[in-house]
């Protein structure tokens, strides 16, 4: 009984880490071209299914998963999904002008910064 909740946890969780990626990216490219996913798929509808499974997820206990040292890698990665972010958010803001130079770039160093901080703070676990 006890290894058929072990999978039904893992199923769970895997099922919401994948949806809620998916929606994520699928979302950003909505954002980026337009109407070009929503013609084909409602996301509100997934949006639901993810809302869903990270509520299961929430209430089903996992182990914790002893995770490796970080490496310099990570912060490359780290710094290079800041610059993504920057840029993504200078795109959708250029129509305010200067400001939204100011406005990406505080936001970038917000990605870098938690994003930091969550890499670190997994390290004393």
């Amino acid at each position: 009984m006890e290894i058929k909740n072990k999978i039904m946890i893992k199923t769970v969780n895997s099922l919401f880490q994948t949806f809620l990626v998916t929606y994520l990216l699928l979302l950003l490219i909505e954002q980026i071209l337009g109407n070009s996913v929503s013609f084909y798929l409602n996301l509100n509808y997934m949006l639901f299914i993810v809302i869903i499974l990270g509520i299961l997820s929430v209430f089903t206990k996992q182990e914790p998963v002893k995770k490796e040292l970080t490496s310099s890698l990570d912060y490359v990665y780290i710094a290079f999904l800041s610059i993504i972010g920057t840029i993504i958010i200078f795109i959708k803001t250029k129509e305010l002008g200067w400001l939204s130079y100011i406005i990406s770039i505080i936001a970038g160093l917000l990605i870098f910064l938690l994003s930091y901080l969550v890499l670190e703070d997994e390290e004393d676990i």
